[in-house]
């Protein structure tokens, strides 16, 4: 029986949350329970609060791997006596959570020209944009923008492509990121990966990083989240997006179970007031998905790579994500490329990332990965969990440091598409007589 292990001090946290009547995050606890044994790895991945009120902010991937939870003061007792229950090391990560949150409302508006822009920092919508459109303006031979339409509080959203050959046919590598509102760091790690794909004179050269290949990019997909939770530390965690399909006044769905591929099956919530998996009243009922769904449609012939960012817990998934009893036929590729591109992140200096199906994590239907390769045949398809540590809050001052090794792993995945796909392609056109 594996050893519970109660942080001292826990009861004294329940009677002191039980007298706060704030309504933010200052009151919570960050609780990690660690399955040490394959039964308490059950009870992690089976665990469920009734009441929707203690937040999953990590799932348990397996052995040592943490469940992650975020306890207001009136489940404390729930989730001690669940650990208690099911033999579950229990770790007091983080009292009085919100403290650590900084007030984004505080900042100075920051509205820059792209000579100013810094691209190691968590940037306003609004800022997003500008940066597209400047780079669009400074690299026209290379980055145009496609209009994909509004969100669903009419925020426009732009897709940014890149490539030095537009007729050429190329293989289509299509990013996107931030799903999550909470998740910063994914829509961060896109706009890097727009300004050093179009910035730097060697891509453009023979073997450079849009020789052969063009780069789409749709560096957030659920502004209205990533906005609501930069208004104020209390929405910090909001994970949804903001749409609203009840007369209640509960909003939001998770973009990412929100897709039409085995929608529904497994790991989600039918209930709209659910604050982490709510999979919306019918595929694709966010314009959000959409948009995505439309991206990997109209240009299926030639997309050859899926990657959604988020974060967090460095982990490199491939589907089936709606469920871990089957993988695909073609696995062992996706698994492959995988661990090439880990490999090239670590030789980078950054942390290797954990490889594997989603279901084998944790079955969850209705995710863009599943969509992109059994809906959409996108060949490859991948979730990127970006950064280990700090759960949604990595801080801005280690972006500068981070974002460049995950730089090394998108250049692996051009290289492997590249060498595969295009390879085919100029096969092809030496038979017809090109």
């Amino acid at each position: 029986m594996a050893r519970f292990i109660f942080v001292m001090g826990l009861f004294c946290l329940i009677c002191q949350a039980r007298a706060s009547g704030n309504d933010t995050y200052d009151n919570h606890t960050l609780i990690r329970l660690y399955p040490t044994s394959d039964d308490n790895l059950q009870a992690a991945s089976h665990f469920e609060d009734p009441s929707g009120e203690v937040e999953v902010l990590k799932e348990s991937r397996g052995l040592n791997d943490t469940l992650d939870l975020l306890v207001p003061p009136q489940k404390l007792q729930f989730v001690e006596d669940y650990a208690k229950i099911k033999n579950l090391k229990l770790e007091v990560k983080q009292p009085n959570y919100g403290r650590t949150l900084e007030d984004v409302a505080e900042r100075t508006p920051r509205r820059r020209l792209l000579k100013s822009f810094n691209i190691y920092e968590y940037n306003s919508y609004a800022n997003m944009l500008e940066f597209m459109e400047t780079v669009a303006r400074r690299f026209p031979d290379l980055v145009t923008l496609q209009n994909l339409g509004k969100s669903y509080e009419g925020r426009k959203m732009n897709l940014v492509k890149i490539s030095s050959n537009p007729n050429a046919g190329n293989p289509i590598i299509f990013v996107d990121g931030g799903i999550h509102g909470r998740e910063w760091v994914a829509p961060a790690m896109a706009l890097y990966l727009i300004h050093r794909l179009s910035s730097e004179p060697a891509n453009r050269r023979s073997g450079g990083e849009l020789d052969g290949v063009d780069w789409y990019i749709l560096p957030l997909v659920n502004p209205d989240g990533y906005e609501y939770t930069r208004s104020s530390k209390s929405n910090r965690m909001w994970r949804k997006t903001r749409s609203k399909h009840t007369e209640n006044d509960c909003y939001g769905v998770d973009g990412n179970r929100n897709y039409g591929f085995k929608w529904g099956v497994s790991g989600i919530s039918h209930d709209p007031c659910h604050k982490e998996t709510f999979a919306g009243p019918r595929p694709f009922s966010e314009p959000e998905t959409q948009m995505v769904r439309n991206v990997m449609m109209d240009n299926k012939k030639n997309m050859k790579l899926y990657v959604s960012l988020h974060s967090y817990g460095q982990y490199l998934v491939y589907p089936w994500g709606y469920t871990g009893e089957i993988l695909p036929k073609e696995w062992k590729r996706l698994d492959n490329m995988a661990r090439v591109v880990s490999q090239a992140v670590v030789k980078a200096g950054g942390l290797p990332f954990k490889v594997m199906s989603a279901g084998k994590w944790y079955p969850a239907a209705g995710g863009s990965d599943d969509f992109a390769f059994g809906g959409a045949g996108i060949p490859y398809s991948y979730t990127m969990e970006l950064t280990d540590g700090y759960e949604f809050t990595f801080p801005e001052s280690r972006l500068r440091n981070t974002l460049p090794t995950f730089y090394e792993g998108f250049k692996s995945f051009g290289s492997q598409i590249k060498k595969e796909f295009g390879h085919q392609r100029k096969k092809r056109e030496l038979a017809q007589g090109y």
